[in-house]
């Protein structure tokens, strides 16, 4: 009997382990880089995108960090901030370009006039 108990536990914590990595999304690798915006932000200066492996990200503008958790599921890329915000990229070109859309909307897409465009210019993070 202390067999199967032992048995149908090891069973459960694998099921539990491998919904756990099903539920982390896609793969980060194709994605994790530094970038940089292709024009300045609101005509002030470049924003500087940093994407970890680990899924930590840091977005930089006028030298003022901001750190964040990034995911990347059905194809978009998914910033979560500390406060709450949520900003959706779009990965185009195998991931040389992102496209981030600001409109604060709740919609993945990148509307014309209201996206900030990144460019892959170090891989790896």
């Amino acid at each position: 009997m202390k067999k199967d108990s032992l048995k149908w536990a090891a069973i459960l914590g694998l099921s539990v382990v491998c919904l756990v990595l099903a539920g982390c999304g896609e793969s980060r690798s194709p994605f994790a880089g530094t970038y940089r915006s292709v024009e300045p932000f609101v005509g002030k200066s470049y924003i500087d995108l940093e994407l970890k492996e680990n899924g930590k990200g840091t977005w930089t503008l006028e030298g003022k960090p901001v750190e964040f958790t990034w995911v990347v599921n059905d194809g978009k890329i998914w910033i979560y901030t500390k406060s709450g915000a949520i900003i959706i990229v779009t990965p185009g070109e195998g991931g040389k370009m992102l496209s981030a859309d600001m409109t604060a909307d709740w919609h993945p897409g990148c509307p014309p006039h209201a996206c900030v465009t990144f460019r892959k210019v170090s891989e790896g993070g």
